[in-house]
């Protein structure tokens, strides 16, 4: 806790937050063949809110549902069936309202966190329920990594965890067990007691606009990292990648000064393949850096795979 100059205790209040959580499964390495999960978060800071102006870039500000540009604003929005004009354009104005701090930088926080399955000691999760047995461990390890970072040492109240309406739902740990676990280990309150699961239609629910927001980050980060296949309605995508790729370079670099610093974040898990008891275990088996495929087939030069 800070001081005043006089060595008294500033009483800080507390940040408070939503937390809004998506993942894409079995996602293939073009170089090396490798099976990866991919767990995203987007963190909103209740007294700056992000959902409203999601929701305000998304309409452009024009809220006339008798308005033919509301129909066009209207649709569902889902990385991979981007198809057309309309929907790109959302996805684009979302894209830069992120790029832009001057509009995002105390809103849109995000951290994605890639899985190497293949890398993964299958001993150590449940056989019977493998991908759930994972993806609870490293959700809750993602969520802690994720708050720690963007709030340093403050107090943190997590308001509610809301994920994309799944197979986790009916898991018997995954909707409450991460909540119990951090809140018996950290210094991070919740006035939750489980998940809540969201439906992908913000026509239902409104905060699933930041659900399909966090399904668009996972989906334009992992086709830049996966590449992007051709077919007759692609170039919306890749437009997008195009838009979002100058943010994932210096993500992926690392980029120490760079204005993305300790608030949106890709990482990589583990580095190497390792045994239980195996040594290599105690470095830090965490990194960022990944070939890009889709940059490489825009240039047309391959390289050799990293990891």
């Amino acid at each position: 806790m800070s001081k005043d100059l006089f060595g008294n205790e500033i009483k800080e209040n507390p940040v408070t937050i939503n937390i809004y959580a998506d993942e894409i499964q079995s996602k293939f390495c073009s170089y090396t063949g490798n099976e990866w999960h991919y767990i995203g978060l987007i963190v909103e800071d209740i007294d700056n809110p992000l959902l409203d102006d999601i929701i305000q870039e998304r309409f452009k500000g024009n809220f006339d549902t008798a308005s033919p540009y509301y129909v066009k604003n209207n649709h569902i929005m889902h990385w991979s069936e981007i198809e057309n004009a309309d929907e790109k354009n959302i996805c684009k104005r979302w894209f830069e309202y992120i790029l832009n701090p001057d509009k995002s930088q105390k809103k849109f926080y995000s951290y994605i966190l890639g899985l190497n399955n293949s890398y993964l000691s299958k001993e150590e999760f449940d056989q019977k329920n493998d991908f759930n047995s994972k993806y609870n461990r490293f959700f809750r390890s993602a969520l802690k990594y994720a708050i720690k970072t963007f709030f340093g040492n403050k107090k943190i109240i997590v308001e509610n965890i809301y994920h994309e309406d799944g197979q986790q739902k009916q898991h018997e740990y995954f909707p409450w067990h991460c909540i119990y676990k951090i809140s018996e280990q950290e210094d991070i309150f919740f006035n939750c007691k489980e998940i809540t699961f969201l439906p992908k239609d913000h026509k239902v629910d409104r905060r699933s606009n930041l659900i399909q927001l966090c399904d668009c980050v996972l989906g334009v980060t992992t086709s830049i990292i996966n590449g992007i296949e051709k077919s007759k309605k692609s170039k919306y995508r890749e437009e997008l990648a195009d838009c979002y790729l100058p943010l994932l370079i210096e993500l992926i670099d690392n980029t120490k000064n760079s204005s993305y610093n300790k608030r949106i974040m890709v990482r990589f898990f583990p580095k190497e393949k390792t045994d239980i008891g195996d040594p290599k275990r105690y470095r830090n088996q965490f990194y960022t850096n990944r070939n890009l495929k889709y940059v490489e087939e825009k240039s047309g030069q391959e390289e050799l795979p990293l990891f």
